[in-house]
């Protein structure tokens, strides 16, 4: 090779290399997507307030918040008060995670009172 040819590779490849560099700590420059609350009958349950109160508990609490969905999507408003009450007692969850956990319960309630009023009458 020439002196030529490999100092227009050398430029080449550092050019790349600078390229590179630059594009991997690119920013988004949009904030994260605040995810919107799901509705039940009706109402607005805050699962993603729940979920971000309780992100540093245990996978226990992460599995009855993941049964939690599970029930809420399935229309099974009972299940799914039994499963706040056990969040609200286990250990891992303290007092401010236990406030969320109340807001929700409330808001499940809401939820079961649309579902029954939405029955027809027999």
């Amino acid at each position: 090779m020439t002196k030529q040819t490999t100092w227009i590779i050398g430029m080449a490849l550092a050019g790349l290399v600078a390229l590179a560099g630059a594009g991997c700590n690119k920013k988004t420059g949009s904030a994260p997507q605040q995810q919107t609350a799901p509705t039940f009958n009706k109402v607005a349950v805050d699962l993603p307030k729940l979920r971000q109160a309780i992100a540093t508990t245990g996978p226990k609490v992460h599995g009855i918040f993941n049964g939690l969905g599970t029930a809420l999507r399935g229309g099974r408003y009972p299940a799914a008060l039994a499963l706040l009450d056990r969040l609200k007692e286990s250990p891992e969850v303290n007092d401010e995670q236990k406030k969320v956990v109340d807001q929700v319960i409330e808001q499940v309630k809401e939820a079961a009172k649309n579902q029954e009023a939405d029955k027809p009458a027999q």
